[in-house]
């Protein structure tokens, strides 16, 4: 079995989902996709993702998650906003932390190989990550966002 090997970090003042549960999601996702490797996530603000959208793909104005590919064994570097993050959360009403989970877990799968260019590769791409987060909240009871003030 593949190793997946995992660096998180978040910019200063973000709240993030608890990091050894983001890293159990994303070592499930790599092993139920046969995957290994390394990968880095960074949990940032709108301000930092939107210097990163405009800068590699030409787009002003700050996005949910962005994927880097790197060289193997290398995966790549995701970058997750918290700022856009948690108002998606509240548009489909789970937590903050889970919605970041879920787009690290989106990220993830485009350094894998999906993505969502076109409607069916779209939908087959979320309706694995859906599966892949239903499956993991299954057997890993837990909750994604640590109380205020921990």
């Amino acid at each position: 079995m593949a190793e997946l090997i995992i660096e998180i970090q978040a910019s200063p003042g973000v709240r993030m989902p608890p990091a050894d549960r983001l890293q159990a999601l994303l070592e499930f996702a790599a092993e139920q996709e046969g995957a290994g490797g390394e990968v880095s996530v960074w949990i940032c603000r709108d301000g930092e993702i939107a210097e990163l959208h405009e800068r590699y793909q030409g787009i002003p104005g700050p996005t949910d998650v962005l994927s880097f590919p790197g060289e193997p064994p290398y995966l790549g570097d995701i970058a997750v906003s918290a700022d856009t993050a948690a108002a998606q959360a509240a548009e489909v009403g789970h937590s903050p932390g889970r919605e970041i989970a879920y787009l690290a877990l989106h990220g993830l799968l485009h350094l894998l190989g999906y993505d969502d260019l076109d409607e069916t590769s779209r939908a087959r791409m979320l309706a694995r990550q859906d599966e892949l987060l239903e499956a993991f909240e299954r057997e890993y009871l837990g909750e994604w966002d640590e109380p205020a003030g921990r």
